[in-house]
Parts: C-alpha cells; structure tokens; sequence
C-alpha cells in the first residue's frame, strides 16, 4: 500500500499548498487532490489525485498519479458522454438482480 518517498515543496504562500516541518522543511501535509474546471468548456477539464485513480493497492491505477501530482501534473477531467465514451478503457455495468 506505500508508495513511497515523493519529493515535493511547498508552503502556505506556494501554489502548491503545503505544510512543512520547518527542523527539516519535509512537506507533512497538502492537498491529495486537485483540479481545474473549464467552466465554458466542461470537457476541457483537468485533475490529478494522489496516489492514483484506484482505492485497490493491487491495481496498476492505484500509484499511477502519483509521479504527476509532485510535478504539478494533470490528467482530463471529460464530462460530455461522448468525451467519456472516447476516454474509457473499460466499462463496467451493473444489473439489478430479478
């Protein structure tokens, strides 16, 4: 479930938003998710979340974000059915039991 060490700065005067333990300026806390909304252009979107896109450690998603949210990095955020239709990889679909 570690991810490991990421190398990132930041203070509460930074765009990356961070606290820091100022005996060795190591980040202790900051945002785990972030996003960009194109509000005129919904599918223009953009995001990144930390450690990755999936809660499942045995996931090839569950780190994938990582090394893009310490470099300030981001992935779409597509919101038009079309959009998403073209941007998934795998689709899911529940059945109500009879």
């Amino acid at each position: 479930m570690t991810v490991g060490r990421l190398a990132m700065g930041g203070s509460a005067f930074s765009p990356f938003a961070a606290t820091y333990r100022a005996m060795d300026f190591r980040v202790t806390a900051g945002a785990s998710f972030r996003m960009v909304l194109d509000v005129g252009n919904w599918d223009q979107s953009v995001t990144v979340n930390t450690p990755g896109q999936s809660g499942d450690p045995f996931s090839p998603h569950y780190r994938d974000l990582a090394p893009l949210w310490v470099s300030g990095e981001y992935v779409p955020l597509v919101y038009s059915r079309e959009a998403v239709e073209r941007a998934a990889r795998e689709a899911i679909r529940l059945t109500p039991a009879q």
